[in-house]
């Protein structure tokens, strides 16, 4: 099991107006939520850390009953992280075969894929239309099985980009609500991201507050809304950047 991650020193260049440089640690049984504005890194971030991009500078640490310092050769390590994206991408097929699929490549047998994905279609209440084609879901219905199958893996972490956005009410309920019991039921690393400050309330554990590509507070939710503890993070708090 992951019991930590590190991104110690990272640093990603890009061009000359923007360079991603930042430190931190992510511990199990935690939901961390990651805040800022547009363009401050935050994607790239969880890239790096998913293990899909490697930094030009600096290490990224997988603690398990040992460390591993930038395992992104490892299939393994990478098997045991699981990234949600924006934009919900799904198969031309049912929507329980979408969620078996990953499974079975993961060697995992037909009866227990199948036991696996309808429990995971149950938390985000897709179950009723697991024989339905996947394309045929509304967009919000479509994240919801992107989430599904995500959990369905048993991931050691799970990163969410802005899995909501766009989303009505009733979807981001639903999807809040999964994530909530997924950390509650195990010991998972889970890392959030959303422009959201009504959202983080509700999730986090411990915010990380990013903006031009560094960090520039991390602590609790209580922390971070009630008593900032610097300009940045106040002024995003305030509604004054964004």
């Amino acid at each position: 099991m992951v019991k930590e991650i590190e991104a110690k020193d990272v640093v990603r260049k890009y061009n000359k107006r923007f360079t991603l440089s930042v430190s931190l640690k992510l511990q199990a049984g935690l939901i961390y939520v990651l805040l800022g504005p547009n363009g401050s890194g935050k994607s790239t971030l969880l890239r790096i850390l998913s293990l899909l991009e490697r930094p030009d500078e600096g290490e990224v640490i997988l603690r398990t009953d040992r460390e591993h310092i930038n395992p992104f050769s490892s299939i393994e390590l990478r098997r045991k992280i699981v990234l949600v994206g924006t934009h919900p991408v799904v198969f031309n097929s049912s929507v329980l075969d979408n969620v078996t699929y990953g499974l079975r490549i993961r060697g995992i047998d037909k009866k227990e894929a199948i036991n696996r994905a309808e429990k995971a279609l149950e938390a985000v209440k897709l179950l009723e239309l697991s024989r339905q084609k996947a394309t045929t879901l509304s967009s919000g219905q479509k994240q919801r099985l992107c989430l599904a199958r995500a959990i369905a893996i048993e991931p050691d972490v799970l990163f969410l980009d802005e899995p909501t956005v766009n989303l009505d009410p009733v979807n981001t309920k639903i999807i809040e609500e999964t994530i909530l019991q997924f950390n509650k039921c195990s010991d998972k690393i889970v890392l959030f991201v959303t422009h959201n400050i009504f959202q983080a309330r509700a999730l986090a554990d411990k915010i990380i507050f990013m903006e031009g590509g560094r960090i520039y507070e991390t602590g609790t939710r209580e922390e971070f809304f009630t008593a900032p503890k610097t300009d940045k993070a106040r002024e995003f708090v305030e509604g004054k950047i964004y």
